[in-house]
């Protein structure tokens, strides 16, 4: 008895988690809450909507895909950074650089740079010319397109870069890559040597030193998460905020700095791979390697779209299920306060601060501002002082009377009519329960409201 008494407890309190996850931690107004709890609730919310994101978008697929092009794509890749770096003859610094970075994946890594000097011996040597630097070009672009494709999924963004912009951004970051990579090393060695001076200069550095050393020895984590943070606000085809991306890149790439030391460390499998594969054993560790890492990589895109996003999932499920009436009510709320706004002349408002003003869920004002735009009710104009679209009347405000605005909105979209007598007597009665409606409302002016 005690024990089904303590089984329906745990059932019971999962039940009520379960709705707190789902329900009860998006159908609050963080606004209402005390700072501390707000802070909780918010970084919670951005937590589990990465989960969500990270199960709905197939991020494990995604990553497998990913872990293909890049394996296939490697070698032109690491040829073209070779390739740059002679250009500046450092490329054997990059070639320690590149060792010490994959840790772990020592034989990957010197079988992968031999075969990319290979590559650049066949096409030009230090100069990649012809044929061949259209080949690398083509493949370094193609394995960055992937992963652009894979991020602006997760930002549902369904128009790509232009090839244009995808040749100068991408290059941009093939050329700057590779000498972050090497400058970070010649950094780490410069402030140590000024430090190690200065402490023999002056007395008081000589105490703080071994602090500023440890803090050095930080210096490669942090540059991880400065490479990171550059991905997640670079690769997607969108406006990404600084605190988005940043936020993301410490967090993934603390994670992707944790599975390298695990890697390292315990070398799971080795023997076992040993045993099977023989000297082929580091490529299925380093595929492991691979795939995870870029589940890391994936993950990281998804707190950062949570981050910027989660305030347009409050109050979700009450948004997807809203009376056809009250989500009319709420347009015509929404156009009349950008109506007055104009009538004042007051400068237009984004969705953002539409959303905020109103206490809307920003979900919800986006899709009556979408509807709007797409009715001609709305048009959306730029302004200096954001760089998200505001909006204006896209008609003159004295035919936006109320009648005019619900029967844009009530007629807007597709009409399926069965050729039936039934329903052209529904149509009928209908169509006079409007035109009495349009009588009562065709004088009420939204600017009036």
């Amino acid at each position: 008895m005690a024990k089904k008494v303590k089984k329906n407890r745990i059932v019971t309190w999962i039940h009520k988690a379960e709705r707190f996850i789902t329900h009860d931690l998006w159908s609050i107004h963080l606004e209402d809450l005390p700072p501390r709890l707000r802070w909780v609730f918010k970084y919670l919310r951005v937590f589990m909507l990465a989960l969500k994101g990270f199960t709905e978008d197939r991020v494990m697929v995604k990553a497998s895909a990913l872990t293909y092009y890049t394996l296939m794509s490697i070698v032109p890749i690491f040829a073209m950074a070779f390739g740059i770096a002679k250009g500046f003859g450092l490329e054997k610094y990059l070639e320690e650089q590149i060792k010490t970075q994959f840790q772990g994946q020592e034989e990957v890594m010197t079988r992968v740079i031999d075969f990319a000097n290979s590559l650049l011996a066949r096409t030009g040597g230090g100069i990649i010319a012809g044929i061949g630097i259209v080949v690398l070009f083509w493949s370094v672009i193609k394995v960055l397109s992937s992963i652009e494709h894979a991020f602006n999924d997760i930002w549902q963004i369904e128009k790509p870069r232009t090839w244009l912009r995808k040749f100068t951004d991408y290059l941009t970051l093939m050329l700057i890559a590779p000498v972050l990579l090497i400058s970070s090393s010649s950094m780490h060695i410069y402030l140590a040597t000024q430090v190690t001076s200065f402490a023999q200069d002056y007395e008081m550095i000589s105490y703080i030193s071994p602090v500023i050393f440890k803090l050095l020895q930080l210096l490669p984590y942090v540059l991880i998460w400065i490479l990171f943070s550059v991905i997640f606000i670079a690769i997607p085809n969108t406006k990404v905020s600084y605190p988005s991306g940043i936020i993301a890149g410490v967090i993934s790439g603390s994670g992707f700095v944790i599975v390298q030391w695990l890697y390292i460390t315990l070398q799971i499998g080795v023997s076992r791979y040993n045993a099977i594969y023989g000297s082929f054993a580091a490529l299925p560790l380093f595929l492991i390697w691979l795939q995870t890492s870029w589940q890391i990589v994936l993950f990281g895109a998804e707190i950062s779209f949570a981050y910027q996003n989660v305030d347009m999932y409050e109050f979700e499920k009450e948004t997807t299920h809203i009376s056809h009436r009250n989500w009319i009510s709420l347009a015509v709320l929404v156009l009349s306060t950008i109506v007055k706004r104009f009538v004042q002349g007051e400068k237009p408002l984004t969705s953002l601060e539409l959303s905020r003003g109103l206490k809307l869920p920003q979900r919800l004002t986006r899709n009556l501002l979408d509807t709007m735009v797409d009715c001609g009710l709305l048009n959306e104009v730029v302004t200096s002082e954001s760089k998200n679209p505001a909006y204006q009347p896209a008609r003159h405000i004295d035919q936006l009377t109320l009648a005019f605005v619900e029967d844009k909105l009530e007629t807007h979209g597709f009409v399926i009519e069965p050729n039936t007598d039934e329903m052209a007597k529904v149509k009928k009665v209908y169509e006079g329960l409007a035109a009495k409606y349009s009588e009562l409302t065709s004088e009420v002016l939204l600017k009036n409201l």
